[in-house]
């Protein structure tokens, strides 16, 4: 996945300021501890020397340095001890003087042998998520506050009244967001404006966040604005916004359909869909339009792999913002 050089730098920074803080108060607590303990001290300063002392052994034109290399030897690992006695007798544990970083296995570098450490990604994985879903209203729009209220009780031409479909939808993707992983179906939200896929969409997305799941929202004509912007402006990175939406956990694109179709759009959306499809990770796409609609705005590439690899899910009823009005006026 590639990232900003902002996004970059803000990472980097982080786990810098994790290690600093972590040496830092090791410093400290070795000052306090050598100021009451003085031998321990004196201990570390002659087993520094012990690679000094075995140097001088090795260099100094002796036949037989078995015995000496022995020697030198048995007596640090002797100082070693003696240096845990003195620990544990002031009620320290053995790695008491040791820096205490976040990510043991990188001791807050990011790297491991030239390797990106997986603490690293996940910091740049979270910051590049917090990015682009900045502006998205996640904490306004839960299970708890989607209210079946205002779906009508009564059925019109089908044996379900809109309420009993919704209800069933609602527990559709309660359960989708409670068990999600990466091997999840895609998801196509279709219905009329106002019937709360968007709402059920930022729920299942809180739901997946907490789960430590990566999750990309936004509207389709966001995206695409965003994207065409950075392929055709001057900045390094030109796919940033394009490679994450590829490969996030969980992609969600809001409002197919609505935004300007061109033929670079098209072809940015085919990216994205089939990309996804190919590697297995999962995307919820809602839209206005029916299956119909779909094919009258978009190519058989698209359409053909949207019907053929997504679990369709149909949203009734009627307005709920304009329901939600009418609530109010008769108040």
């Amino acid at each position: 996945m590639g990232y900003s050089r902002e996004v970059y730098d803000q990472a980097k920074f982080l786990l810098d300021s994790y290690r600093r803080q972590a040496v830092n108060e090791n410093d400290e607590r070795r000052k306090a501890f050598f100021a009451a303990n003085p031998e321990y001290e004196e201990l570390e300063r002659e087993i520094a020397q012990t690679s000094i002392k075995l140097t001088r052994v090795m260099l100094s034109g002796q036949k037989d340095i078995t015995d000496t290399v022995a020697e030198i030897r048995d007596n640090n690992l002797a100082m070693q001890r003696r240096q845990l006695d003195i620990l544990r007798e002031n009620g320290c544990p053995d790695d008491y003087l040791v820096p205490k970083y976040h990510c043991k296995k990188c001791g807050d570098t990011g790297f491991i042998d030239g390797r990106t450490c997986s603490c690293f990604k996940e910091i740049l994985r979270k910051m590049a998520y917090d990015e682009l879903n900045r502006s998205t209203p996640l904490e306004l729009c839960s299970f708890q506050s989607f209210s079946l209220d205002f779906y009508p009780e009564k059925a019109a031409n089908s044996n379900l009244s809109p309420r009993r479909m919704m209800e069933q939808v609602k527990r559709h993707c309660w359960d989708y967001a409670n068990t999600f992983s990466l091997q999840s179906p895609n998801q196509l939200f279709q219905g009329g404006v106002g019937l709360g896929k968007t709402h059920l969409s930022l729920a299942i997305a809180g739901r997946v966040i907490s789960k430590g799941y990566g999750v990309i929202y936004g509207s389709a004509q966001n995206f695409f604005n965003t994207i065409e912007s950075e392929h055709f402006g001057r900045g390094e990175d030109k796919q940033y916004t394009l490679n994450l939406l590829k490969s996030c956990d969980l992609l969600i694109l809001d409002d197919i359909g609505t935004e300007f179709v061109t033929q670079f759009t098209t072809a940015v959306l085919y990216d994205i869909i089939n990309t996804r499809l190919l590697s297995r990770r999962p995307t919820i796409i809602s839209t206005n339009l029916n299956i119909d609609g779909l094919k009258s705005k978009y190519d058989d590439r698209i359409t053909s792999r949207i019907s053929g690899n997504y679990t369709r899910l149909q949203f009734v009823g009627s307005d709920i913002r304009i329901e939600v009005k009418k609530k109010i006026v008769k108040s």
